[in-house]
């Protein structure tokens, strides 16, 4: 093999054990995200279940998780952030829903150990989840529940419009929340006039 005038074998073998580190590394937190994901998923469709049991055991371990991922973005693998926004977010949206239902009121951002923008991304992304605990408790005839939700809805857009973002897709989001509070406020309205009557909610 020819030999190298300007760059050091020794030293392109190091860079080369580095960046198998740093991929194995990024694997790793990549199926940490996920794991997260997963697991925020099943916090939430346990929390419309009322299975609270379910929902309690998850929370925990993913509030582990997160810290975990969090550390290791900000701390030791910055480069690796961006892998870690999406569960990071999708977290968010698990602890709004499940202290909106257990106490009737929503996290900060500071309480969360969590960064602003995955906090209001989560945040606003939780309007969806909101808005099918509330279809599900209104199969049920429980319509005070919904209008409960009709306000925190109301409350989440005109906080998230009041912030005026310019990125375009936070945007697109505070849209999202506005399409699901209009949503929800013909659901009431249906269920208001048909009262007594099988609410079939987006299936109607």
């Amino acid at each position: 093999m020819k030999e190298w005038k300007y760059l050091n074998k020794d030293y392109i073998e190091s860079l080369k054990k580095t960046f198998r580190t740093l991929e194995d590394k990024r694997d790793e937190l990549i199926q940490l995200g996920r794991t997260i994901n997963k697991n925020s998923k099943t916090i939430i469709y346990s929390l419309i279940r009322d299975d609270w049991e379910e929902a309690e055991k998850y929370i925990e371990e993913n509030r582990k998780l997160v810290k975990q991922l969090f550390e290791e973005v900000t701390k030791n693998y910055p480069q690796y952030y961006n892998n870690a926004f999406i569960p990071l977010q999708e977290y968010v949206e698990a602890e709004v829903v499940y202290h909106y239902l257990k106490e009737g009121r929503i996290p900060t951002h500071e309480e969360l150990g969590i960064p602003e923008e995955a906090y209001v991304t989560g945040l606003m992304d939780a309007a969806g989840e909101l808005l099918r605990k509330a279809v599900e408790e209104m199969i049920k005839d429980n319509l005070d529940f919904a209008i409960r939700i009709r306000e925190i809805l109301e409350e989440i857009y005109l906080a998230m419009l009041s912030l005026n973002f310019k990125n375009f897709d936070y945007r697109k989001k505070v849209d999202y929340v506005g399409g699901v509070l209009n949503r929800l406020i013909d659901y009431i309205f249906q269920k208001q006039t048909r009262r007594g009557g099988d609410f079939k909610g987006e299936n109607n």
